[in-house]
């Protein structure tokens, strides 16, 4: 057994975290930070000390999270809650409504809902809504309420907003005294979460934390937020976290482009992962055509009809390469009719909307493509091809991080598939390695900042 051990299970047991990988270096560090804290080398007696010394488990936890959080991240989802769920729910429910970023850190993201709450509704914000942060980090709650922060946490918040509510304290900034006095925060441990005092919630933030738990963990995370949920709220997860996530707990929605999970409306004989029959705003089906070729009868020798639905997808990919997309978007529509969040589905039918001109439909599927796959850099690659190009307005930043995207993911392996299991990615991965770094490079000298 690894001297690692010990403190892994005690830390999973208390708090859920999944020590392994990356994280095991921090706990490396934390460890030997606690031996020259005690000066106890002793494994069994440094433990006794952790589960009898809550300030010491305190201060021995803030070590083994990143707490990498920021203003205005993944503004989407803000803009969606603030614009479109918020109103819909107070105009079913009336006020005031129950918000909560759970796993908080130091505060950036209960402060960010507060900010756009603000820019929406003025100062009745604050009798609409009620915002709480909580996080088992004791070091980070305390950095939460005292509400002062230093440049890396503004990197995506608009200026305008950083000037109408902060103002300068030495070299950092501090939050305006009466949103900080708005937010409140608590200390709060998903795997032991406390029902009478916390909740319920309309709307639950659990965004960028679940990528230190295991997938166990994760479902019994879920299980405990949903009974901190009111019925009908939502539970809404980081960008690249949703699909892990999709555990059969709470049903997987969209509107908007912004996913997130409420309570299933299923009857529960069916299985979970029936596609849910509700879709506020869903993003469209692939083109067909107004008419359906008429299908040979089932006992015509030359009638051949699919073994399978990979096989169906390479029927497509085989189509789309003859330029024949009319017959590529009716295969395709039938075979996500199937499997929604088939990669390669989405991928194909992304490619198959640009080429016929529908570059806002283009968009989406490589969108949720990414939703379904982070790693799927041919759908960054082709996203950022449409700002390039100009088939969508210019989105800068976008075009940017989606190249930046591909040379991240192809730096790993120059050879990855980008999650696609059935097709070869349509473009060679060192062509989009090339292209992304020369793009990326002549954007950056545009700028003047190459």
């Amino acid at each position: 057994m690894s001297s690692l051990t010990p403190f892994k299970n005690l830390v999973h047991r208390r708090c859920g975290l999944h020590l392994e990988g990356l994280a095991e270096a921090r706990l490396v560090k934390a460890v030997e930070a606690l031996q020259t804290d005690t000066d106890i080398s002793d494994t069994s007696k440094l433990i006794a000390q952790l589960e009898q010394n809550e300030a010491m488990f305190d201060r021995f936890i803030s070590q083994l999270t990143v707490n990498e959080t920021y203003f205005y991240r993944e503004p989407e989802a803000l803009h969606w809650l603030a614009d479109t769920y918020l109103p819909r729910r107070l105009a079913e429910k009336g006020k005031p409504l129950a918000i909560f970023s759970a796993g908080c850190s130091s505060g950036e993201e209960p402060y960010s809902v507060a900010i756009a709450l603000l820019e929406r509704y003025g100062e009745r914000a604050k009798q609409l809504f009620h915002i709480t942060g909580g996080d088992v980090d004791q070091q980070v709650l305390s950095k939460a309420q005292k509400g002062i922060y230093s440049g890396m946490s503004f990197r995506a918040l608009n200026p305008a907003l950083k000037h109408r509510y902060f103002r300068p304290e030495g070299r950092r900034f501090k939050i305006d005294e009466a949103l900080r006095q708005w937010v409140t925060f608590c200390s709060f441990n998903v795997l032991q979460p406390d029902a009478d005092k916390l909740g319920p919630f309309d709307v639950i933030l659990f965004r960028n934390v679940s990528i230190y738990f295991d997938e166990a963990t994760r479902r019994d995370i879920q299980r405990h937020l949903k009974q901190l949920m009111e019925p009908h709220g939502v539970l809404m997860c980081g960008v690249t976290e949703t699909l892990g996530n999709d555990l059969g707990i709470l049903e997987l929605q969209q509107a908007q482009g912004v996913f997130f999970f409420q309570e299933s409306t299923l009857p529960s004989a069916l299985p979970a992962n029936d596609e849910p029959p509700y879709r506020d705003d869903p993003l469209p089906d692939p083109p067909v055509v107004s008419e359906t070729p008429p299908q040979p009868p089932e006992n015509d020798p030359e009638h051949k009809p699919m073994a399978s639905f990979n096989e169906a997808l390479q029927e497509a990919h085989h189509l789309l390469n003859q330029n024949a997309f009319l017959e590529a978007a009716t295969l395709l529509s039938d075979l996500l009719a199937q499997q929604p969040w088939s990669v390669d589905a989405l991928l194909l039918a992304g490619l198959v909307a640009r080429w016929q001109q529908n570059f806002a439909d283009a968009y989406d599927y490589f969108k949720r493509a990414i939703y379904v796959a982070p790693e799927c850099w041919p759908a960054h690659f082709f996203q950022a091809e449409l700002f390039r190009l100009g088939e969508l307005s210019d989105a800068p930043g976008q075009r940017k991080r989606g190249y930046a995207a591909v040379i991240r993911l192809l730096d790993v392996s120059k050879q990855a598939d980008g999650g696609l299991s059935v097709i070869a990615p349509p473009i060679p991965p060192g062509d989009a390695y090339f292209l992304a770094t020369r793009y990326l490079g002549a954007q950056a000298a545009t700028q003047g900042v190459g």
